[in-house]
């Protein structure tokens, strides 16, 4: 037989062993000191990294424009460089403007805008059929 089978304080032996050597903190049991203060305050701090991982996990993602994958936190928030209307990334300059004037690329303000500005400010868009 083992020694374990055959002292019936063996159990209490290995325990006392352990909190000499380690504190009395390792053999108490976990739940010991919990209670409802620190159950929420676990919670809040489960709830705060949930969001710091989704934080990073949003500046890793990654986006397809024109069949490249770009890091989401390249692509520059403020301006959009994504026209509308045909739905093209342009990193021309000359797109920023009409972006910021007409919402649409220089394509697009050629196409649609130019000579009917009236009409585009009223609201007016081409339907899908009629982009190219």
């Amino acid at each position: 037989m083992t020694k374990s089978k055959q002292d019936p304080d063996y159990v209490v032996k290995v325990e006392k062993a352990i909190a000499d050597k380690y504190g009395i903190e390792t053999i108490q049991h976990p739940a010991k000191d919990w209670n409802p203060e620190k159950e929420r305050e676990y919670l809040e701090q489960v709830k705060l990294l949930n969001e710091k991982i989704r934080d990073l996990s949003k500046k890793t993602e990654k986006i397809e424009v024109q069949g490249v994958l770009i890091s989401k936190k390249l692509l520059n928030k403020d301006s959009n460089r994504v026209c509308p209307i045909c739905h093209i990334y342009s990193f021309d300059s000359k797109d920023d403007i009409h972006m910021i004037k007409h919402d649409c690329c220089y394509k697009c303000y050629i196409t649609w805008v130019d000579g009917r500005e009236e009409r585009w400010a009223a609201g007016w868009r081409p339907k899908q059929g009629e982009k190219k």
